[in-house]
C-alpha cells in the first residue's frame, strides 16, 4: 500500500465492516438478554428454590463480564478472524440449549458455556471497531455498543413469546436466526479482517506513543467511573418497578418505563461517539455525567407520569459516557485493544452490576425513593474520575520523551 493510499485509510473510517461488528455484538446480546429470563423458566420449572437463579445469575456474570480482558489480552497477541464468529456460535448453541433442560447441572453447563462465548466475542469485536474506527473510532465504538443494546433489548420479549407458545422447546427455535446470523458474520469476517489491519497499521500510534508506559491509575479511574456508571444505570433498572408500584403504577405499567429507561440509552450510545470526535472523549464525559443528576432527581420527585421525561433524559445523559470511556481506554491501552474493552464493558461492568445488591439493602431501610435519590447522585464522583484522568495525561504528554 502506497503511503498516500495509507493516509487516505487512517483518515477514514469502515462504515460497512463496523456494522458487521455491531451486527455481530447485537447477535451475541440478543442470547445474552434472553438468559435471565430462561433461568427463571428453568428454575421455576423444576421447583427449585429462588437461591439457584441467584447462582446461575453469578455464574453467567463471572463468566461473560469479568473474564473479558483475559481473553481481550489473547486476543491483541494471538486473535484470528474466526474468533467472532465461533465466539457467537458457542453463545447461540449454548443459550438456546438452556431453555430445554429441567437439570440444574445441565443448565449450568450452558449458562457457562454461553458466557464464555460472549466473554470471547466483546474484546475481539472491539478491537475490529477500533480498528476499522480511523479517525472516528469514537463513533465506530457508539455504534458497535448501539447493537448490543438492541439486540439485548430484544431477547427477553421474544424468548418470552417462544416460551408461552412452543414450552421448552420454544429456545431450540432461535437455533435457526442464531445459526444464519453466525455464517453471515464468518462470510464477512475473512475481508473485515483484511481491511482492519490494513487500517490498523495506518493508524496506529507511532514512536513515544506506542511505547509509553501504561498509566494503571489512570486506566484504573476509567474502570471505576464506568462501573459507577453502570451501577446507577442498573439500580434504576433494577428498582425502579419497587418505586412505580409503590406509587400506583400496575406492573405492566412500570415494565414499560423501564424498558424506555433501557432503550432509549441507545440514543445517549450514538450521541457520545458524536460528540466525543468532535470536543474529546473527557469533555463530553464529564458534561454529560454532570448533566445526568438534575434529570435523575427530578424523576424521583415527579409524580405520575411527569416522572418519565426527565427519567429518559436521564437515561440518555448517563449512556453518552460508554463509548468516549471505551476510547480513552483504547488510547491508553495502544497495544492491547481487546483488552481495553474487556475492562471497560466486562470488570466495569461486572463490579457495577453487582453493587446493584447493595441498593436492595438500602431500600429496605429508607424506601426506594430515598435511596434511588441517593444512587442519582453517583455520576458526580464518575465525573471527578474523568477530570483526574484528564490531569494525568496532560501532565504525561508534558514529561520529556525518554533518551
Amino acid at each position: 500500500m502506497s503511503r498516500s493510499a495509507l493516509r487516505f485509510a487512517a483518515g477514514r473510517w469502515n462504515l460497512a465492516g463496523i456494522s458487521v461488528i455491531s451486527f455481530a455484538h447485537g447477535a451475541s446480546d440478543f442470547y445474552s438478554g434472553i438468559v435471565p429470563l430462561v433461568i427463571f423458566y428453568d428454575v421455576s420449572r423444576a421447583g427449585l428454590a429462588p437461591w439457584y437463579q441467584g447462582a446461575l445469575a453469578l455464574a453467567w456474570y463471572l463468566t461473560s463480564s469479568i473474564v473479558q480482558p483475559i481473553f481481550g489480552a489473547y486476543g491483541d497477541r494471538r486473535g484470528r478472524w474466526w474468533f467472532l464468529p465461533a465466539s457467537v456460535g458457542l453463545t447461540v448453541v449454548a443459550v438456546s440449549f438452556a431453555g430445554t433442560t429441567a437439570s440444574f447441572g445441565v443448565l449450568a453447563g450452558c449458562i457457562v458455556a454461553g458466557g464464555l462465548g460472549s466473554a470471547i466475542m466483546h474484546p475481539e469485536a472491539g478491537r475490529y471497531t477500533a480498528m476499522l474506527g480511523g479517525a472516528r473510532r469514537t463513533s465506530a465504538i457508539s455504534i458497535f455498543q448501539i447493537g448490543g443494546q438492541v439486540g439485548y433489548g430484544l431477547g427477553p420479549a421474544i424468548i418470552g413469546l417462544l416460551l408461552g407458545a412452543y414450552g421448552p422447546a420454544g429456545s431450540l427455535l432461535l437455533l435457526f436466526p442464531g445459526g444464519l446470523a453466525v455464517l453471515a458474520i464468518a462470510v464477512a469476517m475473512r475481508g473485515i479482517d483484511r481491511t482492519a489491519r490494513s487500517m490498523h497499521a495506518a493508524h496506529a500510534p507511532a514512536g513515544r506513543a506506542s511505547h509509553a508506559p501504561v498509566d494503571r491509575v489512570g486506566v484504573g479511574l476509567l474502570i471505576a467511573s464506568t462501573a459507577l456508571r453502570y451501577f446507577v444505570g442498573a439500580s434504576f433498572a433494577y428498582y425502579l418497578p419497587n418505586l412505580l408500584t409503590a406509587r400506583g403504577f400496575s406492573l405492566a405499567q412500570a415494565g414499560t418505563l423501564v424498558t424506555g429507561f433501557l432503550v432509549f440509552a441507545a440514543i445517549g450510545l450514538f450521541a457520545g461517539g458524536a460528540l466525543a470526535d468532535r470536543f474529546g472523549a473527557v469533555t463530553v464525559s464529564v458534561v454529560s455525567l454532570c448533566a445526568t443528576v438534575p434529570f435523575l432527581t427530578l424523576s424521583l420527585t415527579q409524580s405520575g407520569w411527569l416522572s418519565a421525561l426527565p427519567l429518559l433524559c436521564g437515561s440518555i445523559l448517563l449512556s453518552v459516557q460508554n463509548a468516549p470511556g471505551v476510547a480513552l481506554a483504547q488510547a491508553m491501552l495502544p497495544r492491547n485493544l481487546g483488552m481495553a474493552l474487556g475492562l471497560m464493558n466486562g470488570v466495569a461492568f461486572g463490579i457495577g452490576s453487582a453493587a446493584v445488591a447493595g441498593v436492595g439493602l438500602l431500600i429496605a431501610h429508607v424506601g426506594p425513593t430515598a435511596a434511588l435519590l441517593d444512587v442519582s447522585t453517583v455520576p458526580l464522583l464518575s465525573a471527578a474520575s474523568y477530570v483526574i484522568v484528564a490531569r494525568r495525561i496532560d501532565a504525561q504528554k508534558l514529561r520529556p520523551a525518554a533518551a
